[in-house]
């Protein structure tokens, strides 16, 4: 009898292992659209490359975000894989390149660019550095029509190699031209800085049912749709100018339970039942356009965007939609516990990020937070993860420990381990240890976490600042990388390690140029303010110039120009020039002006 129960012991925990590393269902990516550092800039040959290292890797879906329109810099953000087209008004609508200015780019011609790095970009075709249905289109339909055009090869090449495709928009907002074609006054609300839809305005459903229609007859065989919460968020709204509405009015009566507790502030309840309309209305769209289409719904997980209203939302909504959350703090918090529970009675997708966009200029090592995280959504039962990206070369560690992790998600792999394979593979039998071992340090402890660089806003010298601790730490790098490549023979071995060398390098003289230009940056803001002035200052000015003069660009350019591998880094160069150089010339006019001034008052 004991052998029989410890045979059924045996059988249970052979059961149990193996449900552990069962590959997800779902094993997908969203390599997101905006920044040039991503697919907005991408084109066929890079998407290729791209679906490819996806197969590789056993990822089976590829997700897409749109933007089109919203609040603050999102108002005349429109992406054109959508084409809202509603009364017969066609949106302006961009794949941003190096003429826009839409997330802090100084506009600049590649011709422009410093230290002959103009030269990197010959096979860009046109003045500006971007995506060739971008920098090829002359008018507003072009735009739209390369863009789309784009997009369905992709899902062309994605179906072809067993990969599914999302498409995704955010409801409840629309591109700012749709603001002046209202019949009601209360077409729309307004939030904090946003323009929030009312779910029940005749147009507002039209603009939500174009927008459908468009991805339905676009992307012919698409898999799934993704409804997005809109990311800036609507909890500004104030619920009594909105339930004034007698339709909206009704629709809150009746479902407030949802969403409401003795605690819940009266703004989460609103925000909830609107999103709960929006989403009802697309849902019974798409599924009299085509039931076969599966719907996703997401957002941003912090506690003002949909965290608060997911609860409500599971209780309200049809079984068949599949739910999803990006994981907080741009992936640096676990998955939120509300959807370990939704989990064990609806299809859940957890959202863990192989990089975070205010550090998209440095290397940002997550293999033990993204090997936690999906280990973690394999223990709630989720039915899979997508993991959010922009960059393909700076993140490769991360990338390759969420593909291995998510194909096996009870793997049991330590991070030093991870870095040791990885290492040898990558850049030599002489890494592992000192390389290998200091590699999973800095990851586990996120030495590099600090490192800014918000491609979101325009670039001041606050950017990438080091620390005491974070500056031993780069040298120290530095020093261990060198020591593996004197030792290391093989041609392509000594290439990685080169081009692991000059990532540290470039944050080493990132640091050193910001600070370099600090001075200048202060004095013109206090010009500004009126609180300096040229004649009593010459000092300041003086100063403020040599410290400019000593800024070691040609160096940053260097080392993050060597040995270029993506049209991702192509971007983050391209941005480098547009912010930087940019900030650097603005600060040599105003200073050479303030010396005009002064020849002039003599």
């Amino acid at each position: 009898m004991k052998h029989f129960f410890e045979i059924i012991s045996c059988f249970l925990l052979s059961i149990n292992l193996k449900a552990q590393n069962d590959s997800f269902a779902v094993r997908g990516v969203l390599p997101w659209h905006n920044f040039l550092c991503g697919p907005t800039s991408w084109n066929l040959s890079d998407y290729k490359k791209y679906l490819d290292q996806c197969k590789a890797g056993g990822i089976n879906l590829v997700a897409f975000h749109t933007y089109s329109g919203g609040g603050e810099r999102y108002v005349n953000y429109v992406e054109p894989l959508i084409k809202i087209q509603y009364k017969n008004v066609l949106p302006e609508a961009m794949l941003d390149n190096g003429s826009s200015a839409r997330w802090g780019y100084l506009p600049m011609k590649i011709k422009d660019y410093a230290f002959g790095t103009s030269r990197l970009f010959k096979e860009n075709k046109g003045d500006y550095f971007g995506a060739d249905a971008s920098v090829t289109a002359k008018t507003q339909e072009e735009r739209y029509n390369k863009a789309q055009a784009l997009m369905q090869q992709v899902l062309k090449m994605a179906h072809k190699r067993s990969i599914k495709m999302a498409m995704g928009f955010e409801f409840g907002v629309a591109p700012p031209e749709y603001a002046s074609i209202r019949t009601n006054g209360d077409m729309y609300w307004r939030g904090e800085g946003s323009l929030v839809y009312n779910p029940f305005d005749p147009d507002a459903i039209g603009i939500l049912q174009a927008t459908i229609d468009n991805i339905l007859d676009t992307y012919k065989g698409i898999d799934y749709i993704w409804l997005w919460l809109n990311e800036h968020s609507m909890f500004g709204v104030d619920p009594q100018t909105a339930l004034k509405n007698k339709l909206m009015s009704n629709w809150y009566t009746q479902n407030k339970s949802f969403f409401q507790t003795n605690n819940t502030a009266d703004k989460i309840v609103f925000a909830g039942i609107w999103t709960y309309a929006w989403i009802r209305q697309a849902y019974t769209y798409i599924k009299k356009r085509n039931p076969q289409i599966k719907i996703v719904i997401g957002g941003w997980a912090s506690e003002d965007q949909m965290t608060p209203v997911v609860k409500g939302l599971d209780e309200a909504l049809p079984n068949d939609i599949i739910f999803s959350l990006q994981n907080p703090e741009q992936g640096l918090s676990d998955q939120p516990a509300v959807m370990d529970s939704i989990a064990t009675h609806r299809k859940v997708w957890i959202m863990p990020w192989l990089e975070g966009d205010r550090s998209l200029w440095y290397i940002e090592p997550r293999v033990e937070l993204i090997k936690r995280q999906v280990a973690k959504a394999a223990i709630a039962k989720a039915e899979g993860v997508v993991a959010i990206h922009w960059r393909t070369e700076d993140i490769r560690e991360n990338w390759e420990a969420y593909c291995k992790q998510a194909d096996r998600p009870g793997l049991k792999e330590t991070t030093t381990d991870f870095y040791d394979s990885y290492c040898v593979e990558n850049y030599g039998i002489h890494s592992i240890g000192a390389l290998s071992h200091w590699l999973a340090v800095n990851d586990s402890v996120g030495a590099w976490r600090k490192l800014y660089a918000p491609e979101y806003f325009a670039y001041s010298p606050s950017w990438g600042r080091l620390d005491k601790n974070m500056e031993k730490r780069c040298d120290s790098t530095i020093g261990i990388i060198r020591d593996c490549l004197q030792k290391e023979h093989n041609a392509k071995l000594k290439a990685n390690l080169e081009w692991l060398l000059n990532r540290y390098y470039f944050i080493k003289w990132m640091d050193e140029v910001g600070r370099h230009m600090q001075a200048a940056w202060e004095l013109r803001n206090e010009v500004r303010l009126g609180k300096a002035d040229t004649q009593k200052d010459k000092l300041h000015y003086k100063e403020a110039e040599a410290e400019l003069e000593k800024a070691p660009l040609k160096e940053l350019f260097t080392a993050y120009a060597s040995q270029l591998r993506s049209r991702g880094e192509l971007g983050i160069l391209s941005s480098i020039n547009q912010r930087v150089i940019g900030e650097y010339r603005q600060l040599k006019k105003f200073l050479q002006e303030a010396n005009d001034e002064k020849r002039i008052s003599k």
